[in-house]
């Protein structure tokens, strides 16, 4: 478990990440978020999606926006999780992590936090082995 700190609020979060069951195989650029159970006890959640598998359309919301409010219709209950992070993999593996947002206009009220660096190198761990594994 690790404690984090912001201006308003002191919280716990889980050190554990695993993938989400839906997250895509394909070989296309993906738009990822890292969702934080509200439970430490629970894993953080690694979404890593496609635009096609997700259905990303082209309007005012941005790709994270629109995956974020995909996951929530399936599961309905974005009050289980207390923040979340941005990232993408490109088509050639790499990943990229995005700097939190302040006052982001989620339609969740999930507070967005940056990923730290040993982070980012678990979810990059995380998501190469599940990429092995789905190849076998």
């Amino acid at each position: 478990m690790q404690a984090l700190t912001n201006s308003t609020r002191t919280a716990s979060i889980s050190k554990a990440f695993d993938c989400s069951i839906h997250n895509c195989s394909c070989k296309r650029s993906k738009i990822g978020l890292v969702l934080y159970p509200n439970d430490p006890q629970m894993k953080n959640i690694i979404l890593l999606i496609c635009k096609q598998c997700y259905n990303c359309k082209s309007d005012s919301n941005t790709q994270h926006a629109q995956l974020e409010q995909w996951y929530f219709n399936i599961y309905k209950d974005s009050t289980t999780f207390q923040f979340k992070s941005r990232f993408s993999q490109n088509e050639d593996g790499s990943f990229a992590f995005h700097h939190a947002l302040p006052n982001t206009n989620s339609s969740f009220d999930i507070e967005e936090r940056n990923l730290e660096e040993s982070e980012r190198e678990i979810v990059q761990h995380t998501v190469m082995k599940q990429s092995k594994r789905t190849k076998n």
